[in-house]
């Protein structure tokens, strides 16, 4: 897949995502607040992508990678095997650069249509292209025969980087339905109409201020149980935040309020989202 040079995709002098706090960052701008859910997700995978960035420096400079590639002779099997790094490292670049400057750079992003455009043609639509370049290089690994530990951890994050790429992408697509969305390009809007299903409810449709009256919104407990399991059985450190993160949810679902709860949970979940990514589009489809 041919990739545009990465220098293009610089800040505009004097304004840089690096100066930007955490919670500047994580803040979405006022225009884009009808889709702050699905837009504070796309902020935090780019956070993600870039934490890996001094990681796949140290990969190749500082362990065993030199010594696994530089002996090579078979030119096919070398380029296969360094695909890894050179795939690797400008994805996390470009998708670190671009999804965390959605925030601050108003003239690469003036709407929500150029968010979504901005990614066709580039990694998150070529992910089979991505995952097929993995098995060449695990292939021609083998083939040469040498242990080398930088390129199995090279390995593993290149894995990780595929996942958070097909969230992208689906959060991509999520905004592509967003009546946000369908008014700039001037798409036909279905008026929504808000849907609440009450069980248990005596002699009337809805009681307010009513006694003896046992009133229960139906909740999908499930996603939530699979969320704290996977929590739980995960390598994650301090584990209770998000738990606690997780419950606000449930009981903002059932009240009909879970913008404020998801939007804490999504930033506790930043650092974690090879766990929790999976879940992230049933938690929009709350919002």
């Amino acid at each position: 897949m041919t990739q545009i040079p990465l220098w293009l995709f610089a800040p505009e002098p004097g304004v840089s995502n690096l100066n930007l706090t955490r919670e500047n960052k994580l803040k979405v701008r006022t225009d884009f607040e009808e889709v702050s859910g699905l837009i504070g997700r796309l902020i935090s995978i780019g956070e993600e992508f870039r934490g890996k960035d001094n990681w796949w420096s140290h990969l190749k400079h500082k362990e065993d990678w030199g010594q696994l590639v530089w002996p090579i002779k078979d030119q096919s099997v070398k380029s296969k095997i360094e695909r890894v790094y050179a795939d690797g490292r400008d994805m996390e670049l470009f998708l670190s650069e671009e999804l965390e400057s959605i925030n601050f750079d108003i003239t690469k992003y003036p709407t929500l249509t150029a968010v979504a455009e901005r990614f066709d043609g580039t990694w998150i639509d070529d992910i089979e292209g991505l995952e097929q370049t993995l098995q060449e290089a695990i292939k021609a690994k083998e083939q040469n025969g040498q242990s080398c530990w930088a390129f199995d951890q090279m390995v593993i994050t290149f894995r990780e980087q595929i996942a958070l790429a097909k969230v992208v992408r689906q959060t991509i697509n999520l905004l592509k339905n967003t009546n946000l969305f369908k008014l700039e390009n001037g798409i036909p809007v279905e008026k929504e109409t808000n849907t609440v299903h009450i069980s248990n409810v005596s002699n009337s449709n809805i009681s307010v201020q009513s006694e003896n009256v046992n009133q229960q919104l139906n909740v999908n407990d499930a996603l939530f149980d699979d969320i704290i399991k996977a929590i739980k059985s995960s390598e994650i450190d301090n584990k209770e935040p998000l738990v606690t993160a997780t419950e606000e949810m449930r009981e903002g679902a059932k009240s009909g309020s879970v913008l404020s709860a998801y939007q804490k949970f999504m930033g506790l979940a930043a650092d974690h989202l090879t766990v929790l990514g999976p879940f992230l589009p049933a938690l929009a489809a709350l919002l």
